[in-house]
Order: C-alpha cells, then sequence, then structure tokens
C-alpha cells in the first residue's frame, strides 16, 4: 500500500471526524454553553508524571490528553479518585462539578492539573495507586496511567484515627 494512499484513507477519516459524524464521537445531548461537545472519557487519557509529599499529603501532577480527532470542552473539578489498581477507591473527592468553567480543548491537545491527597487511614491496598476523574452526567470516567507499575507514592500517611475519612481535591486545569 503506497503512502499516498494511506495519507488518503487518514484524511478522510479525520475530515469524517471533525464533521462529527465517526459512531459514538459526539454524544446527543452533550454540548456545552460554547456550542462544543463535552468531553467523553472514551476520547481522553490521563497520566501521573509525579508524585511529591508535603507534610503529610501526596500532591500528583497529571496531564490529561484529548486523544480523539474532535474538539470537545472539559469542565473543571471532575470528581477525583485515589485507586487502587484492584480498582478499589481509597479516598474519593466531592461529585463532579456540573457549573464550573469549561475549557475548550482542540485534538491532541493537554491539559494539566495537580491534584492533593491526605490522611489515608483505610484498609489494604494494591500497586500500582493512581488517580480516577469522574466527569460529570454519563460522560464516564477516566483512570489515569500510574507514575510506575508499582508506584505506592500516591498513598498518604494516616494522621488521624483508623478508619478517618481522607481528602482529595484538585486544581483547576490549565494549558
Amino acid at each position: 500500500m503506497s503512502n499516498r494512499f494511506i495519507l488518503r484513507i487518514v484524511s478522510l477519516g479525520l475530515a469524517v471526524a471533525s464533521a462529527g459524524l465517526v459512531s459514538g464521537a459526539v454524544a446527543p445531548g452533550t454540548v456545552a454553553a460554547s456550542g462544543t461537545p463535552t468531553c467523553l472519557a472514551r476520547q481522553l487519557s490521563a497520566r501521573v508524571v509525579d508524585w511529591t509529599g508535603a507534610a503529610g499529603s501526596r500532591i500528583a501532577d497529571v496531564e490529561i490528553v484529548n486523544t480523539s480527532f474532535v474538539h470537545c470542552s472539559l469542565r473543571d473539578f471532575p470528581q477525583v479518585k485515589l485507586v487502587s489498581s484492584s480498582g478499589a477507591v481509597l479516598i474519593a473527592g466531592a461529585p463532579a462539578s456540573t457549573t464550573a468553567h469549561t475549557h475548550g480543548l482542540p485534538a491532541l491537545a493537554t491539559l494539566k492539573t495537580a491534584v492533593a491527597a491526605s490522611n489515608y487511614c483505610g484498609g489494604a491496598y494494591t500497586a500500582p495507586i493512581t488517580l480516577a476523574f469522574a466527569l460529570p452526567g454519563a460522560a464516564g470516567q477516566v483512570i489515569a496511567i500510574p507514575a510506575g507499575a508499582t508506584s505506592l507514592s500516591g498513598v498518604p500517611p494516616c494522621n488521624g484515627a483508623p478508619g478517618s475519612a481522607g481528602h482529595i481535591a484538585m486544581q483547576a486545569l490549565h494549558g
């Protein structure tokens, strides 16, 4: 197959995707106020770049990428969760915001955030530890690629009584 033929197929695919004609590319009824479709979990990828520690907290630098070829909008403050490799939620944050600022996210563009977790006083967990972002409504959940295959760096120490509640929060998304 010639490179020219492959390029033509890719060009046609991009034209169809950008027109929103690809099945599932834009879910009905998910248009932000700006007219840009809301990002769905299947259009996004996230990864924990690094974990650092400070005064009993663990802080993750996170990148979220629009891996689709469709421009979409992503709202600040999805529900963030600290999760183990088994999918067990160690700490869950506030429900996803439905009123926070939205960011236009062009195809293949990246947004960044920082997530701070503190006071994990729960049971046993399995490596690697990562973050999950539950988007508002029925947009789905994005599970971040962990910082490493055996990473436990994201689990904050227990600074309270056994079983006491932990806390997790994220900063607003930025470019």
